[in-house]
């Protein structure tokens, strides 16, 4: 099956690659197929091999927000390396591995602004449009102008061009992470002119050793576990005072509920930010999903409400 795929593909495939090498939390068993992939050619030769073979596959980008099972994938993990971004205008059109704060750091360069609320996030330009991601009650949707995606079905796979209306982007979420067979290729995003790109660069950097001192940002983690909750003034009354931006931290919840610093195996709640779920010690996957559950049952018998995760499971 290598020397197929290999074949397929133009590329060289591993097999057995240890997935914890390549993901922040550090954890994670084997890929049966690996593959590294910096171009939207070589991707989709990649899930048309994967489609052909009939092989589950998985795109990885940065390695950030996902959990990967301790036996591993059994399919093709496709590893997506750091493309090329082109800026003409106030448009910045970049390959799904790129990674999303070099991109914005070059685009306020090029005194293009808008994106600066999500400099300092970490992972790819793909995984950060599939799941939305932000800060501030801002997210990378919001100035998104299209997005080209890999469509796989019934009936094969082909490239198919999504308007920003047609992405249904929503806190963390999109209708590329709804649709895991839809695989984002390419972004164009639309952004505006500005003259203080020192300036901006300027308050990254701040906002960067502000949450190196808030964050455990130098023991692996998936960064932020659990999503922040969507405020509603009848259902979340008694909590109004916890509010920032119209969404309640869940760390603030995990850190009412005395869980920062509890352990399980090698996995810990941070007790520098209650949202953090750390690999302090080998930690298997196994140690995180009871730690999590441990989490979702305490806060919801607690205060009543019901935590939806972040990260994404692969391989269970």
């Amino acid at each position: 099956m290598k020397e197929e795929l290999e074949q397929l593909i133009g590329l060289e495939v591993v097999e057995n690659e240890p997935l914890k090498n390549h993901t922040t939390f550090r954890v994670g068993g084997p890929a049966r197929y690996f593959v590294k992939v910096e171009s939207k050619a070589q991707l989709l030769a990649a899930l048309r091999a994967a489609h052909t073979k009939k092989l589950a596959f998985f795109i990885l980008g940065g390695g950030s927000n996902v959990l990967v099972a301790d036996k591993g994938f059994d399919g093709l993990v496709i590893k997506t390396l750091p493309g090329d971004f082109v800026i003409k205008e106030d448009l910045v059109t970049a390959f799904s591995g790129s990674i999303l704060l070099k991109m914005i750091r070059e685009a306020t360069k090029n005194n293009l602004g808008g994106l600066e609320f999500a400099g300092n996030i970490p992972g790819t330009v793909g995984g950060g449009v599939r799941g939305n991601c932000g800060a501030y009650g801002k997210g990378v949707g919001d100035f998104v102008k299209q997005v080209e995606a890999i469509c796989l079905d019934e009936t094969g796979i082909g490239l198919k061009v999504f308007q920003k209306d047609e992405c249904e982007f929503a806190y963390r979420e999109s209708i590329f992470k709804q649709n895991p067979d839809w695989v984002i290729a390419e972004v164009v995003f639309e952004l505006s002119p500005a003259d203080f790109a020192e300036e901006s660069l300027h308050k990254m950097d701040e906002e960067w050793q502000q949450r190196c001192a808030k964050q455990p940002l130098d023991t692996p983690s998936a960064g932020c576990t659990f999503k922040n909750i969507n405020f509603d003034a009848k259902e979340h009354e008694k909590y109004t005072g916890w509010q920032t931006n119209g969404k309640l931290a869940a760390g603030k919840f995990i850190e009412e509920a005395d869980l920062k610093g509890m352990k399980i195996g090698g996995a810990m709640i941070s007790d520098k930010h209650a949202n953090f779920i750390i690999n302090f010690d080998n930690a298997t996957a196994d140690d995180i999903v009871q730690l999590i559950s441990l989490v979702k049952t305490r806060v919801r018998n607690q205060f009543g409400v019901q935590f939806e995760e972040e990260i994404q499971y692969i391989g269970f």
